[in-house]
C-alpha cells in the first residue's frame, strides 16, 4: 500500500493537511488511533465551548429581571448539558468523515509506528490493529472496519506527523478520576462540586473556572507562576482577575498546590507535552521537549514534516491547521513559510478575551515610544443596549503608526479580534483603522474608537 503522503494523526492539523494535499491531487492515507478531530474536537475546544454556552445562558437567565423579564425557578440539568455537548461533537465528527470521504482520503484506524528509513525515498509505517469499534468522547460507538489481525505496513514518499500532545500530571497527584481529575474527566462525567481546586491558571483552567463558578461551585485557582494567562496583556489579566473575584473565584499566584492540605476535588491542568509515541525511532532533532522543524514545517529528516502540538510554541488548533496546510503544500513541492506573527488568542471567559500581537510589556522592550488607544465597552451604545458593558479594547502602535498589538476584553472579543488580525497582517496603520467606517450600533465601533484614541480623537470618551 503506497501513497504520496502518509499523515499520522487526524486532529485539526492532520485532517486539514490531508484535505489540502488531496485538493492538490495527491494520494493520501490518514492514520488515527483514537478519534477524528483529536483533542480539540473531542476533549478541548468544542466540548468546553458547548458547556460554556450553557452555563453562560444560565447566568443570563438569572439576570433576566434586568431586562424586565420575570422568570420562575431556573435550574440547570448537567446530564442534558452533556447530552447536548455529545450531539454537537458527534455531528462535527461525522462532518469530518464526510469531508475525508469526498476528498478520497483513505482513513485507517490503528496505532502508527514509523519505521527507521531504509532509504531516503520511501517511508514505512507499521499500523497495529484497531478495534472493531472506536468511541468518540461522547461514548457513542461508531462501527469501523478493522485493519486486520496483524500489523499492516504502509509506504509513502512523504510523512506528516501530527501526533498531538498529552496532558501533564503532577508527580504527587496522578490522575485517578475521583479526587485528582483531568479535563477529560470533567468533560465526560461532570459533577456538582461544592468546592473545586484548579491547578493551573492557563486557558484550560480559566475555562473550567468559568463553567463551575456559574454552577455555584467555590473555585480556587492555584498558579505557580507570578501571573495567570501567560502571553496575555497584563491590563487584561488584571481586569479579568477582578471579574473572577467578583464571581467568587479565588486566584492564587506564586502558589504551590499541596494535596495534603486541600482535600477537595482537584482539576489538574498544568499544560500539555508533545506526544512522541510511535516516532521515537526516527531520531529527529529536538527543541526542548518538542520536535524541531524549520519554517517549512520540515523536520531534520528530509521528507518528514511535523505540525501542531508536536512542534508548536503555541498549542492552538488554528495554529495546527495552518501548519498542516503549509506542510501539505511544501511536501508537494511548495515553498510556504510559517511564522508565529499574528497568531490570535481566543479565551472564553465571561466576558471573552481576544488578543493578537505584542502585549504592552513586550512592546515596550523594543519600542520605547509606543502609543496606546483604549476604549471601554461601557461607552458603546450597543453594549449598553445588550447589557454587556464590562471590558475594553486596547490598541498598541509604534511611533511610525504600525499596529503592534490589539487586546480585547469584552463581549464578542473572540470575533472582534479577527478584524484586528486582518489589519495587522496586511500592514494597516492605526490611522487607517481609525478612518474605517463601522456600522452603528455595533461592537466593532469600539475598535474604531480605540484607534481614534491613539491620536486623542476618540468621540465618545474624554481623550
Amino acid at each position: 500500500m503506497s501513497y504520496d503522503i502518509l499523515i499520522v494523526g487526524a486532529g485539526p492539523g492532520g485532517y486539514v493537511a490531508a484535505i489540502r494535499a488531496a485538493q492538490m491531487g495527491a494520494k493520501i492515507v490518514l492514520i488515527e488511533k483514537d478519534k477524528l478531530g483529536g483533542t480539540c474536537l473531542n476533549y478541548g475546544c468544542i466540548p468546553t465551548k458547548a458547556l460554556i454556552a450553557c452555563t453562560t445562558l444560565f447566568e443570563k437567565i438569572q439576570k433576566a429581571g434586568n431586562f424586565g423579564i420575570t422568570t420562575g425557578n431556573v435550574s440547570l440539568d448537567l446530564d442534558k448539558v452533556i447530552e447536548r455537548k455529545n450531539k454537537i461533537v458527534e455531528k462535527l465528527v461525522k462532518g469530518i468523515e464526510f469531508l475525508l470521504e469526498k476528498n478520497k482520503i483513505e482513513l485507517i484506524y490503528g496505532g502508527a509506528r514509523v519505521l527507521e528509513a531504509e532509504n531516503s525515498e520511501i517511508r514505512k509505517v507499521e499500523i497495529s490493529p484497531a478495534s472493531n469499534y472506536y468511541s468518540n468522547c461522547c461514548g457513542i460507538p461508531l462501527k469501523r472496519e478493522k485493519v486486520d489481525n496483524s500489523e499492516l505496513i504502509v509506504e509513502s514518499r512523504k510523512l506528516i506527523l501530527a501526533t498531538g500532545s498529552l496532558p501533564y500530571s503532577l508527580p504527587s497527584t496522578p490522575f485517578d478520576g475521583k479526587r485528582f481529575l483531568s479535563s477529560d474527566d470533567l468533560l465526560d462525567n461532570p459533577q456538582h462540586f461544592e468546592k473545586l481546586n484548579i491547578v493551573g491558571g492557563g486557558v484550560i483552567g480559566l475555562h473550567f473556572a468559568q463553567i463551575y463558578s456559574s454552577l455555584g461551585t467555590k473555585v480556587t485557582i492555584y498558579e505557580a507562576l507570578p501571573e495567570i494567562l501567560p502571553g496575555i496583556d497584563e491590563e487584561v489579566v488584571a481586569t479579568i482577575k477582578r471579574i473572577l473575584k467578583r464571581k467568587g473565584v479565588e486566584v492564587l499566584t506564586n502558589a504551590k498546590f499541596t494535596a495534603e492540605t486541600n482535600p477537595d476535588p482537584t482539576l489538574i491542568c498544568v499544560g500539555r507535552r508533545p506526544n512522541l509515541i510511535g516516532i521515537e525511532g526516527l531520531n529527529l532533532k529536538m527543541e526542548g521537549k518538542s520536535v524541531w522543524v524549520n519554517e517549512k514545517m520540515e523536520t531534520s529528516v528530509p521528507g518528514i514534516y511535523a505540525i501542531g502540538d508536536l512542534v508548536s510554541k503555541k498549542m492552538f488548533a488554528h495554529v495546527a491547521s495552518e501548519q498542516g496546510i503549509i506542510a501539505a503544500e511544501n511536501a508537494l513541492g511548495g515553498n510556504r513559510l510559517f511564522t508565529y506573527d499574528h497568531v490570535p488568542y481566543g479565551i472564553y471567559t465571561q466576558p471573552e478575551i481576544g488578543s493578537v500581537g505584542l502585549t504592552e510589556k513586550e512592546a515596550r522592550v523594543n519600542h520605547p515610544d509606543i502609543r496606546i488607544g483604549r476604549f471601554p465597552f461601557a461607552a458603546l451604545g450597543i453594549a449598553q443596549a445588550m447589557g454587556e458593558i464590562e471590558g475594553f479594547i486596547k490598541i498598541i502602535s509604534d511611533k511610525d503608526d504600525k499596529i503592534l498589538g490589539v487586546h480585547i476584553l469584552g463581549p464578542e472579543a473572540t470575533t472582534l479580534i479577527g478584524s484586528a488580525l486582518i489589519a495587522m497582517r496586511n500592514g494597516l496603520t492605526g490611522r487607517q483603522l481609525a478612518d474605517s467606517i463601522q456600522a452603528h450600533p455595533s461592537y466593532s465601533e469600539g475598535i474604531q474608537e480605540a484607534a481614534l484614541n491613539i491620536y486623542k480623537h476618540s468621540l465618545h470618551v474624554i481623550n
